[in-house]
This record gives structure tokens, C-alpha cells and sequence, in this order.
């Protein structure tokens, strides 16, 4: 009998296991990278590009590699029976591949999830924006260090600076006819969390702040509302969404998003429009209301967490496979900034994990970036040559695995 009872005990520890299963997943991706009146460099934050200068607001371009932020995560699902699940998902900020630096604390994913197939899933914790979720796939060659939609503010990536958000509570409905909602906010009392709430983190509300200020002065903080939607049946896809200010700073707005696919078969094409919370162009109000100042020009050479961008305007790309290869052409004006970018690259998919990729992308109507701007110490065994020009590109060959 007691052996009875231990091996039932054990049959049903085991029909539990299996119920459950954790995915460990990432990637890594190593490119060597050229921006314009800077050296080379291999997957190098400060040997090729400038450090991020708040006069300039040019950000460090390797902050997301070649194509992507390398990362390490786990997820974890468990089937609770009746069609619900629970799951979980961390993932580790960026890894460094030049010099193996770790960046593992779980900054890009840390949230708890309950589902349903009839009802969806609710979503809680620090995850990746409702606004990327949306819309950062119509971006062809992934949102990284040449995409011409980042570096000019017109990517669904870099709203408020991250493509991330804490404190999250975000609802996405299941399918239904090609359509998913998705319906979530960022309380008021949590929008002190981290710098995707405020580019004046640290420091009080101010007249030249895109940001509504820190604890000290909570009132001019509001709760964050978002939409979503998407839709994709047979050769179309399209994207819908909207984020509120989460500020009262009158140099912010609510941000919007929206974009169409049309797959002819023998390439994909895509447009978007978009609107960051942050107003831009010339003559835009201070957050306090007095005054104004000109942001033509000034733009974010990286989607990295902390880039401020501004203005609005509208993005064009296609994507052309020809066998294991994919070449694209992406554009992205911005036109209340008045600055464009236009990026050509090419893909070779060595397998279903691992992409060997080339890319050029040109900036124009950008503001130069001053010598005085620039690392005066060699960093990593490299310094920076001169001042970045004004209207630089940046040109870049590495290879993408993921697993």
C-alpha cells in the first residue's frame, strides 16, 4: 500500500510537471560599425561613437548593437486547466559582446501573466510597450543602430525613450476576425519608476523640461492610458495606437501610431505616421507654459532607454526576398523636426536562427555635433576622431543569432 501511495504520489508530480515548461531564449549580435568622422569599432559603445551629451542629444549608436539589444531571458507558461494559463517572462538587459560586460539584471522583461483562450491575457509588471507591441514590426531590419525610423523619432520603439515601460497593466484580447486589442496604463502613483516616465528624472519640474518633474512634484504627474490595435488577414496587416502624456508639461502631447502592410508576394511594402509625446520643431512651449524654444534638428542616434526624441512625420519601407537573401529600402521624414533618414540593407539567413546582415543609413537636416562633444581619452583601446558632421550615416556588417 505505502508503495501504492509513493508511486501515485509520483504519477501525479509527474502529470504536473508537464503541465508546466520553462523557455530559456535570447540573442547575440556582433557588428562592426562605422558613423561618420569616428573610427570603427566592433559592438563598441564608446570606442566608434560619442558619449551621450545633453547639449547634444546624440546618443551612443551600439546601445542596441547592429540590429538589437543581445539578451538572455526566460519565460515560463503553466496550463491551469478550463483554457486558463499563468506564465512569466524576465529577460536581461544588453549584453556587451566586445567585451563580455553583463547586463543581467532583468530590465527589458519581469512580469507575471493569467490568460485565458476565450478572454485573452492580462499582463502585469515591466514589459515591453504597449505602442512596440503594436507597431515595432513594421520596421524591416529590426529597430536597431541604422534604422531610419529610430534615428530620426519615428519609430514605435523609442516613444518617452524606451521601448519598455514599468509598472505596467496591460489587457490584449484574443484574435478575433484578423483583430487584437490591446487596452492598458501606467498608474499615477508608479510614474516615478524609471526614465520612461520623465526625461527630468532626478530633478525638479523646470520650463525647459520635457517631463513633468519627480516626487517633489507629483501633481504635475497623471495616469497613462493606452490603446491598441492590430489587424492581419490574408496579404494585410495594419496597426493602430494611442499614449497619453504622462505629464502636464505643455511640451508634451498624447503620442499616436499608425501603419499598413500590403504583401504582394514578391516583396512586402509598408507606410506608417507618427506622433511623439514630445512636441518638436521650432517655437514649442516649455513645460510650464512660458516661453518657447527651437528643437529643429536635434534628434536620437539610438533607441536606447533615456533618448529623448521629438516631432512627427511619416515612415516608407519594402522588403524584396530573393531566395535566402532580403533586400530592403526604409525612409523615414520627420517632418516637424525637418530631419530625414534613409537606410538601405540586406539580409542572408544562414538558417532559421543565425542572419549574416550589411547596412548603410543617411541622415539629413541633422545639427552637427561639436569636437568638445567627443571622448578625449582613448576608451577600449580606440578614440574618436573629430567632430560627428552635420548630416553623418552610419554603415555597419555583423551577424544576428538567436536561440
Amino acid at each position: 500500500m505505502k508503495k501504492s501511495l509513493i508511486a501515485l504520489a509520483a504519477l501525479a508530480a509527474t502529470s504536473a510537471f508537464a503541465q508546466s515548461s520553462v523557455t530559456i531564449y535570447g540573442t547575440l549580435d556582433v557588428a562592426a560599425a562605422k558613423l561618420s568622422g569616428q573610427q570603427l569599432g566592433l559592438n563598441n559603445t564608446n570606442a566608434s561613437f560619442p558619449v551621450s551629451t545633453s547639449s547634444t542629444f546624440l546618443l551612443n549608436a551600439f546601445a542596441r548593437q547592429g540590429t538589437g539589444t543581445n539578451n538572455l531571458g526566460f519565460r515560463g507558461i503553466e496550463d491551469l486547466g478550463d483554457g486558463m494559463y499563468a506564465g512569466f517572462d524576465l529577460q536581461t538587459g544588453g549584453l556587451d559582446t566586445s567585451n563580455g560586460n553583463p547586463g543581467l539584471a532583468f530590465s527589458r522583461e519581469s512580469h507575471l501573466k493569467l490568460g485565458s483562450k476565450a478572454w485573452g491575457d492580462l499582463k502585469v509588471g515591466r514589459t515591453v510597450s504597449t505602442f512596440c507591441s503594436v507597431g515595432c514590426s513594421y520596421d524591416y531590419n529590426y529597430i536597431g543602430s541604422g534604422s531610419a525610423y529610430a534615428l530620426v523619432g519615428l519609430s514605435p520603439a523609442i516613444n518617452k525613450g524606451s521601448s519598455r515601460r514599468s509598472d505596467l497593466i496591460e489587457w490584449t484580447s484574443p484574435a478575433m476576425s484578423g483583430f487584437t486589442a490591446r487596452v492598458a496604463t501606467q498608474l499615477r502613483g508608479d510614474q516615478n519608476a524609471d526614465g520612461s516616465f520623465a526625461s527630468s528624472a532626478g530633478a525638479a519640474y523646470t520650463n525647459a523640461s520635457t517631463g513633468g518633474g519627480t516626487a517633489t512634484t507629483v501633481g504635475n504627474y497623471k495616469n497613462v492610458y493606452v490603446v491598441g490595435l492590430n489587424y492581419a488577414d490574408g496579404p494585410i496587416r495594419a496597426a493602430l495606437a494611442m499614449e497619453t502624456a504622462a505629464t502636464d508639461s505643455k511640451a508634451q502631447r498624447n503620442a499616436q501610431y499608425a501603419a499598413a502592410e500590403y504583401n504582394l508576394g514578391f516583396a512586402k511594402v509598408a507606410a506608417g505616421y507618427m506622433i511623439n509625446t514630445n512636441k518638436g520643431g521650432n517655437g514649442v512651449t516649455n513645460a510650464d507654459g512660458t516661453g518657447s524654444n527651437n528643437r529643429t534638428g536635434l534628434y536620437a542616434l539610438s533607441t536606447a532607454t533615456g533618448t529623448t526624441t521629438y516631432g512627427k512625420g511619416f515612415t516608407l519601407g519594402a522588403v524584396v526576398p530573393v531566395g535566402q537573401f532580403n533586400f530592403g529600402l526604409q525612409y523615414a521624414d520627420n517632418s516637424e523636426q525637418k530631419i530625414k533618414a534613409t537606410e538601405l540593407f540586406a539580409q542572408y539567413s544562414l538558417s532559421k536562427r543565425t542572419t549574416i546582415y550589411g547596412y548603410t543609413t543617411k541622415l539629413s537636416g541633422t545639427n552637427a555635433v561639436t569636437a568638445s562633444s567627443l571622448p578625449v581619452t582613448p576608451v577600449t583601446g580606440s578614440i574618436s576622431t573629430g567632430a560627428v558632421p552635420v548630416n553623418p550615416n552610419i554603415t555597419a556588417v555583423g551577424i544576428r543569432h538567436t536561440f
